[in-house]
């Protein structure tokens, strides 16, 4: 099963792209949804003729998921469509069921039938248009406690909750979609770029991976991974002085506590040297991580550090610590200067450590 609704970082307008350019040519097997046309009219990445001509030619080609009626004829007009795009929606919709024709005999009152699965789903479809996502939500919920193996009502859920930048509850909407259909690449998209907003980038790579290998064509995709293959971390702005936003201390031990040895013997094995402060030429400060900062994660974190006979840094690994703070911590040992470490007078190879305190003021 593939999709063409989809999302972007900031709002549903990338959505809108999918439709208009990558669901003639990436989807074509599939039916377009209510969704799909009136996120791809409210689209401004192409004009008002361009949006219903590239719609009307999807429909014919495609079909609808939907039976055209007078409300949401009414409402497909108010996002910008015209009368090629109505005509084709009604031409490709579902058949309405047949009315009974009226006879002389009255007949019984029949009981309603109790509202289903898709009674909720349509109407939360309805209000998803109209962009009242609460509204939106509560209906998908009720149609998955109905029938919660259908993995789009889950996706269509997960939606709302982006749009609402509700990301964790979304991600959890799209991790059932993907648990019902591994194969759905926009359900991987739609939770990458869910990811990506909540910063958690190695993951966010990962499904944007899965998304481009399962669809090839799905340009969007491929931006969004090289979008967040090119995210680096990024430097904190300087705090007033008042109130500073990191302070980030190196620790060392004494110079006479380091061990003494025969070079000779540790030719081939880095020489122990114990703390590498008195070695530094400079030291460079870690930025506070954003998302740390934000999550308010202090503590302290060790970095084993190898330097070559010349004083350069060929290694810096955190051994302990938040793991959040680490990458920062081998990052600012990997950019600090030291002198060569000697032993009787001769440079050697040699591991020592670096620490650092995160503590948030």
């Amino acid at each position: 099963m593939k999709r063409t609704f989809t999302i972007n970082a900031v709002s549903v307008s990338i959505a809108a792209i999918i439709v208009l350019i990558g669901a003639l040519h990436s989807f074509a097997q599939t039916q377009l949804s209510l969704v799909d046309i009136v996120t791809a009219l409210r689209s401004k990445k192409a004009t008002a003729v361009e949006k219903n001509q590239i719609l009307a030619e999807g429909v014919n080609q495609r079909g609808v998921t939907f039976a055209l009626n007078g409300e949401l004829e009414k409402e497909l007009r108010t996002a910008g469509a015209n009368d090629e795009l109505i005509s084709a929606i009604r031409a490709k919709g579902p058949a309405p069921e047949a009315k009974p024709q009226p006879t002389a005999t009255p007949v019984p009152v029949a009981t309603p039938k109790p509202p289903d699965a898709a009674y909720y789903k349509n109407r939360g479809n309805a209000k998803f248009v109209m962009a009242e996502y609460d509204s939106a939500v509560a209906d998908y919920t009720k149609a998955i406690e109905m029938n919660p193996a259908d993995s789009t009502i889950y996706f269509s859920r997960g939606m709302a909750y982006f749009n609402k930048k509700n990301f964790i509850p979304a991600i959890g909407d799209f991790d059932k979609v993907i648990e019902l259909d591994p194969t759905e690449s926009m359900a991987f998209f739609s939770r990458g770029v869910a990811l990506e907003n909540t910063g958690k980038f190695e993951k966010a790579l990962e499904d944007l991976k899965k998304a481009v290998e399962l669809d090839a064509d799905n340009e969007p995709a491929k931006n969004a991974l090289a979008r967040v293959e090119a995210k680096v971390p990024k430097p904190v702005p300087t705090a007033p002085a008042k109130t500073p936003a990191t302070v980030a201390q190196v620790q060392t031990v004494p110079e006479e506590e380091k061990p003494v040895a025969d070079p000779a013997a540790t030719a081939n094995v880095p020489y122990e040297a114990g703390s590498l402060r008195e070695q530094a030429l400079k030291l460079a400060v870690p930025a506070y991580p954003v998302l740390e900062r934000q999550n308010r994660t202090e503590g302290i974190v060790t970095v084993q550090v190898t330097l070559d006979e010349s004083g350069k840094v060929m290694s810096a690994k955190a051994t302990n610590g938040p793991k959040g703070l680490r990458n920062a911590s081998e990052e600012a040992a990997k950019r600090s200067k030291f002198k060569p470490v000697t032993v009787g007078g001769k440079p050697v190879r040699a591991t020592g450590t670096v620490v650092y305190n995160f503590k948030l003021s």
